[in-house]
Protein backbone atom coordinates (compact mmCIF):
# COMPACT_ATOMS: atom_id res chain seq x y z
CA UNK A 1 0.00 0.00 0.00
CA UNK A 2 3.04 2.22 -0.02
CA UNK A 3 2.24 3.39 -3.57
CA UNK A 4 -1.17 4.76 -2.73
CA UNK A 5 -1.38 8.52 -2.94
CA UNK A 6 -2.48 10.91 -0.24
CA UNK A 7 -6.18 11.52 -0.91
CA UNK A 8 -6.03 15.20 0.05
CA UNK A 9 -3.22 15.70 -2.46
CA UNK A 10 -5.24 13.90 -5.14
CA UNK A 11 -8.00 16.52 -4.81
CA UNK A 12 -5.56 19.35 -4.23
CA UNK A 13 -7.11 20.40 -0.91
CA UNK A 14 -5.76 20.93 2.57
CA UNK A 15 -6.40 18.38 5.33
CA UNK A 16 -8.55 21.01 7.02
CA UNK A 17 -10.76 21.44 3.92
CA UNK A 18 -14.50 21.68 4.50
CA UNK A 19 -17.00 19.31 2.90
CA UNK A 20 -18.01 22.02 0.42
CA UNK A 21 -14.37 22.60 -0.56
CA UNK A 22 -13.90 18.88 -1.12
CA UNK A 23 -17.03 18.64 -3.28
CA UNK A 24 -16.03 21.70 -5.30
CA UNK A 25 -12.55 20.30 -5.97
CA UNK A 26 -13.98 16.91 -6.92
CA UNK A 27 -16.50 18.35 -9.38
CA UNK A 28 -13.82 20.41 -11.10
CA UNK A 29 -11.43 17.48 -11.47
CA UNK A 30 -14.16 14.99 -12.37
CA UNK A 31 -15.35 17.18 -15.23
CA UNK A 32 -11.78 17.59 -16.48
CA UNK A 33 -10.87 13.89 -16.41
CA UNK A 34 -14.25 12.23 -17.05
CA UNK A 35 -13.92 9.32 -19.55
CA UNK A 36 -16.77 10.71 -21.65
CA UNK A 37 -14.66 13.79 -22.36
CA UNK A 38 -11.36 11.92 -22.74
CA UNK A 39 -12.19 8.92 -24.92
CA UNK A 40 -9.22 6.54 -25.17
CA UNK A 41 -7.08 8.53 -22.73
CA UNK A 42 -5.91 5.93 -20.18
CA UNK A 43 -4.11 8.54 -18.08
CA UNK A 44 -7.30 10.58 -17.72
CA UNK A 45 -9.23 7.41 -16.88
CA UNK A 46 -6.79 6.51 -14.08
CA UNK A 47 -6.85 10.08 -12.80
CA UNK A 48 -10.66 9.99 -12.73
CA UNK A 49 -10.51 6.79 -10.65
CA UNK A 50 -8.14 8.44 -8.17
CA UNK A 51 -10.33 11.52 -7.90
CA UNK A 52 -13.49 9.42 -7.44
CA UNK A 53 -11.87 7.34 -4.70
CA UNK A 54 -10.62 10.45 -2.89
CA UNK A 55 -14.07 12.03 -3.01
CA UNK A 56 -15.77 8.81 -1.87
CA UNK A 57 -13.58 8.73 1.24
CA UNK A 58 -13.21 12.40 2.14
CA UNK A 59 -16.88 13.29 1.59
CA UNK A 60 -17.95 10.59 4.05
CA UNK A 61 -17.36 11.76 7.65
CA UNK A 62 -16.82 8.25 9.03
CA UNK A 63 -14.41 7.13 6.30
CA UNK A 64 -12.56 10.44 6.44
CA UNK A 65 -12.11 10.02 10.19
CA UNK A 66 -10.66 6.53 9.70
CA UNK A 67 -8.37 7.71 6.91
CA UNK A 68 -7.10 10.66 8.95
CA UNK A 69 -6.28 8.35 11.86
CA UNK A 70 -5.00 5.22 10.12
CA UNK A 71 -4.33 6.09 6.47
CA UNK A 72 -5.31 3.73 3.65
CA UNK A 73 -5.14 0.75 6.02
CA UNK A 74 -8.18 2.11 7.86
CA UNK A 75 -10.24 1.75 4.67
CA UNK A 76 -9.53 -1.95 4.16
CA UNK A 77 -12.35 -4.51 4.56
CA UNK A 78 -12.43 -5.98 8.06
CA UNK A 79 -10.30 -3.24 9.62
CA UNK A 80 -11.14 -2.87 13.32
CA UNK A 81 -10.28 0.63 14.64
CA UNK A 82 -10.98 -0.34 18.25
CA UNK A 83 -8.51 -3.20 18.13
CA UNK A 84 -5.96 -1.01 16.41
CA UNK A 85 -6.25 1.67 19.09
CA UNK A 86 -5.81 -1.03 21.70
CA UNK A 87 -2.70 -2.19 19.91
CA UNK A 88 -1.37 1.37 19.80
CA UNK A 89 -1.79 1.73 23.52
CA UNK A 90 0.07 -1.55 24.02
CA UNK A 91 2.89 -0.41 21.71
CA UNK A 92 3.18 2.99 23.37
CA UNK A 93 3.39 1.44 26.82
CA UNK A 94 7.06 0.56 26.28
CA UNK A 95 7.07 -2.86 24.61
CA UNK A 96 10.07 -2.10 22.43
CA UNK A 97 8.60 -0.23 19.39
CA UNK A 98 6.40 2.68 18.46
CA UNK A 99 3.62 3.36 15.96
CA UNK A 100 3.04 6.25 13.63
CA UNK A 101 1.03 6.87 10.54
CA UNK A 102 3.37 6.36 7.58
CA UNK A 103 3.80 8.77 4.69
CA UNK A 104 1.72 8.24 1.57
CA UNK A 105 -0.43 5.66 3.31
CA UNK A 106 2.43 3.43 4.51
CA UNK A 107 2.06 0.83 7.24
CA UNK A 108 3.33 3.14 9.98
CA UNK A 109 5.71 0.64 11.63
CA UNK A 110 9.10 1.93 12.74
CA UNK A 111 11.88 -0.16 14.29
CA UNK A 112 10.40 -2.94 16.41
CA UNK A 113 13.57 -3.26 18.53
CA UNK A 114 13.28 -7.06 18.74
CA UNK A 115 12.95 -9.96 16.35
CA UNK A 116 11.28 -12.73 18.34
CA UNK A 117 7.76 -11.53 17.41
CA UNK A 118 8.57 -11.92 13.69
CA UNK A 119 7.32 -8.38 13.21
CA UNK A 120 10.05 -7.13 10.87
CA UNK A 121 10.03 -10.28 8.75
CA UNK A 122 6.24 -10.20 8.60
CA UNK A 123 6.33 -6.58 7.45
CA UNK A 124 8.91 -7.32 4.78
CA UNK A 125 7.16 -10.40 3.42
CA UNK A 126 3.51 -9.37 3.58
CA UNK A 127 3.60 -5.68 2.70
CA UNK A 128 0.20 -5.40 4.39
CA UNK A 129 -0.73 -3.88 7.73
CA UNK A 130 -3.49 -6.45 8.35
CA UNK A 131 -0.97 -9.28 7.77
CA UNK A 132 1.40 -7.84 10.41
CA UNK A 133 -1.38 -7.72 12.98
CA UNK A 134 -2.44 -11.23 12.06
CA UNK A 135 1.12 -12.46 12.65
CA UNK A 136 1.34 -10.76 16.03
CA UNK A 137 -2.14 -10.86 17.54
CA UNK A 138 -4.45 -12.72 15.16
CA UNK A 139 -6.03 -9.35 14.26
CA UNK A 140 -6.02 -9.67 10.48
CA UNK A 141 -8.99 -9.03 8.25
CA UNK A 142 -10.19 -12.60 8.60
CA UNK A 143 -10.13 -12.63 12.40
CA UNK A 144 -11.23 -9.10 13.26
CA UNK A 145 -14.78 -8.22 14.12
CA UNK A 146 -16.09 -6.52 10.98
CA UNK A 147 -17.32 -2.92 11.33
CA UNK A 148 -20.81 -1.93 10.42
CA UNK A 149 -21.15 -1.52 6.62
CA UNK A 150 -21.03 2.16 5.69
CA UNK A 151 -23.33 3.96 3.26
CA UNK A 152 -21.70 4.79 -0.06
CA UNK A 153 -21.48 8.28 -1.52
CA UNK A 154 -24.31 10.08 -3.31
CA UNK A 155 -23.85 11.14 -6.94
CA UNK A 156 -25.12 14.23 -8.75
CA UNK A 157 -25.91 14.45 -12.48
CA UNK A 158 -27.13 17.50 -14.44
CA UNK A 159 -30.38 16.95 -16.36
CA UNK A 160 -31.81 19.46 -18.84
CA UNK A 161 -35.62 19.51 -19.07
CA UNK A 162 -38.01 21.27 -21.45
CA UNK A 163 -39.94 24.16 -19.88
CA UNK A 164 -43.38 22.61 -20.46
CA UNK A 165 -42.21 19.18 -19.30
CA UNK A 166 -40.99 20.77 -16.08
CA UNK A 167 -44.41 22.36 -15.55
CA UNK A 168 -46.50 19.30 -16.38
CA UNK A 169 -44.15 16.54 -15.24
CA UNK A 170 -42.66 13.86 -17.46
CA UNK A 171 -40.54 10.72 -17.65
CA UNK A 172 -37.23 10.53 -19.46
CA UNK A 173 -34.59 7.85 -20.07
CA UNK A 174 -31.06 8.73 -18.96
CA UNK A 175 -27.82 6.72 -19.13
CA UNK A 176 -25.52 7.39 -16.19
CA UNK A 177 -22.09 6.24 -15.02
CA UNK A 178 -21.66 5.29 -11.39
CA UNK A 179 -19.02 3.57 -9.24
CA UNK A 180 -19.76 -0.09 -8.50
CA UNK A 181 -17.83 -3.00 -6.94
CA UNK A 182 -15.09 -4.29 -9.24
CA UNK A 183 -16.33 -7.52 -10.86
CA UNK A 184 -12.86 -9.10 -10.75
CA UNK A 185 -11.96 -8.61 -7.07
CA UNK A 186 -15.59 -8.33 -5.86
CA UNK A 187 -14.89 -4.94 -4.34
CA UNK A 188 -11.98 -5.98 -2.12
CA UNK A 189 -9.26 -4.26 -4.16
CA UNK A 190 -7.08 -7.39 -3.86
CA UNK A 191 -6.65 -10.27 -6.29
CA UNK A 192 -4.33 -13.21 -5.62
CA UNK A 193 -2.61 -11.31 -2.83
CA UNK A 194 -1.94 -8.20 -4.94
CA UNK A 195 -3.69 -5.00 -5.91
CA UNK A 196 -6.39 -5.82 -8.43
CA UNK A 197 -5.16 -4.71 -11.90
CA UNK A 198 -8.64 -3.93 -13.14
CA UNK A 199 -9.50 -1.37 -10.45
CA UNK A 200 -5.93 -0.46 -9.40
CA UNK A 201 -6.70 -1.59 -5.86
CA UNK A 202 -9.65 0.75 -5.35
CA UNK A 203 -12.22 -2.04 -5.32
CA UNK A 204 -14.47 -0.04 -7.65
CA UNK A 205 -15.07 0.42 -11.37
CA UNK A 206 -17.53 2.46 -13.35
CA UNK A 207 -20.65 0.93 -14.80
CA UNK A 208 -23.20 2.35 -17.22
CA UNK A 209 -26.88 2.07 -16.42
CA UNK A 210 -29.98 3.27 -18.23
CA UNK A 211 -32.59 4.70 -15.87
CA UNK A 212 -36.11 6.01 -16.33
CA UNK A 213 -36.38 9.23 -14.34
CA UNK A 214 -39.75 10.58 -13.24
CA UNK A 215 -39.80 14.40 -13.22
CA UNK A 216 -42.62 15.64 -10.95
CA UNK A 217 -44.79 18.56 -12.15
CA UNK A 218 -43.62 22.00 -11.11
CA UNK A 219 -39.86 21.42 -10.73
CA UNK A 220 -37.67 24.46 -11.33
CA UNK A 221 -34.04 25.33 -11.97
CA UNK A 222 -31.75 23.74 -9.40
CA UNK A 223 -34.33 21.23 -8.15
CA UNK A 224 -32.92 17.85 -7.07
CA UNK A 225 -34.71 14.69 -8.17
CA UNK A 226 -33.58 11.66 -6.16
CA UNK A 227 -33.32 8.07 -7.36
CA UNK A 228 -32.76 5.93 -4.27
CA UNK A 229 -29.94 3.40 -4.25
CA UNK A 230 -28.49 4.42 -7.62
CA UNK A 231 -25.47 6.31 -6.34
CA UNK A 232 -22.03 4.87 -5.66
CA UNK A 233 -22.02 1.23 -4.51
CA UNK A 234 -19.53 -1.06 -2.79
CA UNK A 235 -19.44 -4.79 -2.16
CA UNK A 236 -20.54 -4.16 1.43
CA UNK A 237 -22.81 -1.50 2.82
CA UNK A 238 -25.72 0.48 1.44
CA UNK A 239 -25.52 2.14 -1.97
CA UNK A 240 -25.77 5.94 -2.07
CA UNK A 241 -28.51 7.86 -3.88
CA UNK A 242 -28.43 9.47 -7.31
CA UNK A 243 -29.53 13.12 -7.58
CA UNK A 244 -30.45 14.73 -10.88
CA UNK A 245 -29.92 18.51 -10.77
CA UNK A 246 -32.59 20.04 -12.98
CA UNK A 247 -31.82 22.72 -15.58
CA UNK A 248 -34.99 24.04 -17.24
CA UNK A 249 -34.70 25.29 -20.82
CA UNK A 250 -36.23 28.78 -21.33
CA UNK A 251 -39.63 29.12 -23.03
CA UNK A 252 -40.00 31.59 -25.92
CA UNK A 253 -43.18 33.15 -24.50
CA UNK A 254 -43.80 32.07 -20.92
CA UNK A 255 -41.76 33.44 -18.02
CA UNK A 256 -41.64 31.95 -14.52
CA UNK A 257 -41.25 33.56 -11.10
CA UNK A 258 -41.61 31.01 -8.33
CA UNK A 259 -45.01 29.40 -8.79
CA UNK A 260 -46.36 32.22 -10.99
CA UNK A 261 -46.20 32.49 -14.77
CA UNK A 262 -46.41 35.57 -16.98
CA UNK A 263 -47.40 35.92 -20.62
CA UNK A 264 -47.61 38.90 -22.96
CA UNK A 265 -50.72 39.01 -25.15
CA UNK A 266 -51.07 41.50 -28.04
CA UNK A 267 -54.48 43.22 -28.46
CA UNK A 268 -55.79 45.85 -30.86
CA UNK A 269 -56.53 49.47 -30.01
CA UNK A 270 -60.24 48.76 -30.38
CA UNK A 271 -60.13 45.73 -28.06
CA UNK A 272 -58.39 47.81 -25.44
CA UNK A 273 -60.85 50.70 -25.71
CA UNK A 274 -64.12 48.80 -26.05
CA UNK A 275 -63.28 45.63 -24.08
CA UNK A 276 -63.51 42.07 -25.37
CA UNK A 277 -62.96 38.39 -24.54
CA UNK A 278 -59.78 36.75 -25.81
CA UNK A 279 -58.43 33.18 -25.85
CA UNK A 280 -55.28 32.67 -23.77
CA UNK A 281 -53.03 29.56 -23.95
CA UNK A 282 -52.07 28.09 -20.55
CA UNK A 283 -50.08 24.98 -19.53
CA UNK A 284 -53.42 23.21 -18.95
CA UNK A 285 -55.09 24.29 -22.21
CA UNK A 286 -56.77 27.38 -23.65
CA UNK A 287 -59.05 29.54 -21.48
CA UNK A 288 -61.19 32.63 -22.04
CA UNK A 289 -60.12 35.95 -20.51
CA UNK A 290 -62.23 39.10 -20.32
CA UNK A 291 -60.40 42.30 -21.27
CA UNK A 292 -62.04 45.26 -19.46
CA UNK A 293 -63.14 48.31 -21.38
CA UNK A 294 -60.47 51.02 -21.44
CA UNK A 295 -57.55 48.64 -20.75
CA UNK A 296 -54.07 50.15 -21.01
CA UNK A 297 -51.00 48.70 -22.69
CA UNK A 298 -48.90 46.88 -20.08
CA UNK A 299 -51.89 46.25 -17.80
CA UNK A 300 -51.78 42.86 -16.06
CA UNK A 301 -54.74 40.52 -15.64
CA UNK A 302 -54.67 37.41 -13.46
CA UNK A 303 -55.84 33.89 -14.18
CA UNK A 304 -56.02 32.29 -10.72
CA UNK A 305 -54.60 28.79 -10.36
CA UNK A 306 -53.27 28.65 -13.92
CA UNK A 307 -49.61 28.90 -12.94
CA UNK A 308 -47.10 26.30 -11.76
CA UNK A 309 -48.23 23.26 -9.80
CA UNK A 310 -46.66 22.85 -6.39
CA UNK A 311 -44.45 19.69 -6.39
CA UNK A 312 -45.21 19.30 -2.68
CA UNK A 313 -48.97 19.34 -3.18
CA UNK A 314 -49.77 22.94 -2.25
CA UNK A 315 -51.93 25.39 -4.17
CA UNK A 316 -50.79 26.15 -7.73
CA UNK A 317 -49.55 29.58 -8.73
CA UNK A 318 -51.28 32.10 -10.98
CA UNK A 319 -50.85 33.11 -14.62
CA UNK A 320 -50.49 36.86 -15.22
CA UNK A 321 -51.44 38.13 -18.67
CA UNK A 322 -49.81 41.40 -19.72
CA UNK A 323 -51.82 43.27 -22.35
CA UNK A 324 -49.75 44.80 -25.14
CA UNK A 325 -51.75 47.22 -27.31
CA UNK A 326 -50.67 46.97 -30.95
CA UNK A 327 -51.23 49.87 -33.38
CA UNK A 328 -51.61 49.28 -37.15
CA UNK A 329 -48.29 49.26 -39.00
CA UNK A 330 -49.75 51.00 -42.05
CA UNK A 331 -50.29 54.34 -40.35
CA UNK A 332 -50.22 56.30 -43.62
CA UNK A 333 -53.46 54.85 -44.96
CA UNK A 334 -56.10 57.54 -45.22
CA UNK A 335 -58.77 55.76 -43.20
CA UNK A 336 -56.29 54.95 -40.43
CA UNK A 337 -55.12 58.56 -40.41
CA UNK A 338 -58.65 59.84 -40.01
CA UNK A 339 -59.36 57.37 -37.21
CA UNK A 340 -56.21 58.37 -35.37
CA UNK A 341 -57.05 62.08 -35.64
CA UNK A 342 -60.49 61.39 -34.22
CA UNK A 343 -58.93 59.31 -31.46
CA UNK A 344 -56.45 62.03 -30.57
CA UNK A 345 -59.34 64.42 -29.98
CA UNK A 346 -60.67 62.14 -27.25
CA UNK A 347 -57.72 62.82 -24.89
CA UNK A 348 -58.49 65.41 -22.19
CA UNK A 349 -54.75 66.00 -21.67
CA UNK A 350 -51.41 64.60 -22.79
CA UNK A 351 -50.74 61.15 -21.28
CA UNK A 352 -47.31 62.50 -20.25
CA UNK A 353 -48.63 65.59 -18.49
CA UNK A 354 -47.77 64.33 -14.98
CA UNK A 355 -44.51 62.56 -15.89
CA UNK A 356 -41.62 63.73 -13.69
CA UNK A 357 -38.30 62.34 -12.47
Amino acid sequence: MANQKDLYAVLGVAKTASTDEIKKAYRKLARKHHPDLNAGNKQAEERFKEVSLAHDVLSDPEKRKLYDEFGHEGLQPGFDPARMREYRRWADSGHGFSFRRGQEGGSGFEDFGFENVRGRRAAESSGGFADILNEMFGMGAGAAAEPEPARSADIEYPLEVDFMDALRGTQTAVTVRRPAPCPDCKGTGRLKGRACPRCAGTGQTEQREKLTVKIPPGVGDGARVRVRGKGAARARGTAGDLYFIIKVRPHPVLKREGKDLSLEIPITVGEAMLGTTITVPTPDGRVQLKVPKGSQSGQRLRLTGRGVRDPKGGAPGDLYVRLMVQVPKNGSAERVKEAVETLEGAYDESPRANLTI
